[in-house]
């Protein structure tokens, strides 16, 4: 389990984000992205935010069904960043992915606000980590298994640690499926 949280920071930290020029978003996208995140194309800061693309495998098997996944930056942060995403399909229809955050009293709710986010596009999980500060004694983090049947994210585990105090222990998980 401490692998599975290793990895969940070390995409939180953005190993895996590409630069800018590795491929063109499409408008639609960009256009949406936008709204939401207008620093996105700042010639300041717009060089350190995420720009990930994924083409997805078709749910049927049709090559002509498949969309793409889109993880773009919104705000970085001094330890965290804020992405959101978009499925385009193939017919070019754009959605937000949208996904669970299990709160400490067991509460769910959903956003598109995906904090320190990145996407394994072999197994097909996406990862978020969040630290609660820099030193990382508390914070929450959560992976999520895309359905292509449903074309949606399924969270399968969650963990959180509210109380910051110190100790550099793994996070109890607050949801597992």
């Amino acid at each position: 389990m401490k692998t599975s949280l290793l990895l969940v920071l070390a995409i939180g930290l953005g190993f895996f984000t590409i630069l800018a020029d590795a491929f063109e978003i499409p408008s639609a996208v960009l256009t949406k992205h936008q709204f939401s995140c207008p620093e996105f194309t700042s010639s300041e800061r717009s060089q350190y935010l995420t720009r990930e693309s994924y083409l997805l495998p078709s749910y049927d098997g049709n090559d002509a069904h498949r969309s793409t996944l889109y993880l773009l930056g919104c705000e970085k942060y001094a330890y965290n960043s804020l992405q959101m995403a978009y499925i385009i399909d193939s017919l070019g229809y754009v959605s937000d992915v949208s996904i669970v955050e299990v709160s400490s009293d067991g509460t769910m709710s959903a956003t598109t606000n995906l904090m320190g986010s990145g996407f394994d596009l072999d197994t097909l999980t996406l990862g978020t980590f969040q630290k609660g500060r820099g030193m990382g004694d508390c914070g929450s983090s959560a992976v999520y298994k895309f359905d292509l049947s449903l074309e949606r994210f399924i969270l399968v585990e969650a963990r959180l640690k509210n109380a910051c105090d110190g100790e550099e222990s793994e996070w109890p998980i607050v949801y597992k499926k």
